[in-house]
């Protein structure tokens, strides 16, 4: 309840309680408690910044036991959080070998679903982002729980709008996060709330429609104050780097460089990463019209190339800069 809450100065004294009270129980009844200790520490040491101390510690754990459909998720979120991508790419690709099939459908289950959505949107990942969110859509509307029920994330919504926008689906993604907002407000877990505001700028930023860069911004800020307050640094760090770009960029607007508003839309998709088959699908257009769009952009913005056009983007701040 103190980590749902942000209460992570409380949860930190908590921890310590719960492994001085497992240490005098019996041997197996103390390995099951320290795995429930160590979901805690993980999510704790994670919202404090301090992931690099499990780095080496988890990844030794993996290669010298058989933990790996239970941890498998935990190291790749690990890396992803640490921004090593290749290593986090390396580890979702062997989760995703049978179309995530061999994920357990047990009390893991959960912590897997809400893990590996956080590293897809990492890796931006649109095609494994349609499988995840097929898995995690039945429970839309209600609060993961993980570890088997010693760290709630809130609710599913969040991880169901990070999931929409990596696959440009902005009409879903926009409804579960106001979903995910309404949950976290009514039961409590602050902690959640400033995340979801946090990917819910990210996903704004990244549709740019008119009137998301204003309230992306005002959600960054709520994100960043409440960041500080609870001690959360990661998602501090990463709300103000954030912010700190989009007030160092000038607002942006449709005429730029005479783009017309929906080379500007795509514009926007070729800065993600998207692929000329993704943007299509995203905006309901055949792949002839965006190749005509991407020509006129290239000409009006001088661009050589596709890298030159969203460097460009970045710069005008068309799109967000910083990995989710």
């Amino acid at each position: 309840m103190a980590l749902m809450r942000g209460e992570l100065d409380a949860a930190e004294r908590l921890l310590a309680e719960a492994n001085s009270q497992a240490s005098g129980t019996d041997t197996t009844q103390r390995a099951n408690q320290m795995a429930f200790i160590g979901v805690q520490v993980f999510t704790l040491r994670r919202e404090q910044g301090r992931l690099k101390e499990l780095g080496s510690v988890l990844t030794h754990f993996m290669r010298t036991t058989s933990a790996a459909s239970v941890w498998g998720p935990g190291l790749a979120v690990l890396y992803a959080e640490l921004d090593r991508l290749d290593e986090a790419r390396v580890e979702f690709e062997r989760l995703a070998a049978r179309d995530f099939n061999d994920l357990p459908r047990d009390g893991r289950w959960a912590t897997c679903l809400a893990y590996l959505a956080e590293v897809c949107t990492a890796l931006k990942d649109a095609r494994r982002a349609v499988m995840l969110y097929r898995l995690l859509l039945p429970y839309a509307d209600r609060a993961l729980v993980l570890g088997g029920g010693f760290v709630c994330s809130g609710a599913s919504g969040r991880h169901l709008g990070m999931l929409a926008a990596t696959m440009s689906n902005w009409p879903a993604s926009e409804r579960h996060f106001e979903a995910a907002l309404a949950m976290n407000t009514r039961i409590g877990a602050l902690l959640p709330l400033a995340h979801t505001r946090h990917d819910y700028a990210a996903m704004l930023l990244a549709r740019g429609a008119p009137g998301d860069r204003e309230r992306a911004m005002a959600l960054l800020r709520s994100s960043l104050s409440s960041a500080r307050k609870m001690g959360a640094h990661a998602l501090e760090e990463r709300a103000a780097a954030r912010l700190q770009q989009l007030e160092a960029a000038p607002p942006t607007s449709a005429g730029d460089h005479d783009l017309t508003p929906r080379e500007v839309e795509v514009l926007r998709l070729i800065a993600i990463g998207r692929t000329n088959a993704d943007i299509a699908t995203a905006l309901a257009i055949s792949l002839n019209t965006v190749a005509t769009h991407v020509r006129s952009i290239l000409a009006k913005t001088g661009s050589s190339n596709r890298t030159e056009a969203a460097a460009h983007a970045m710069r005008r701040g068309l799109a967000p800069g910083a990995d989710h």
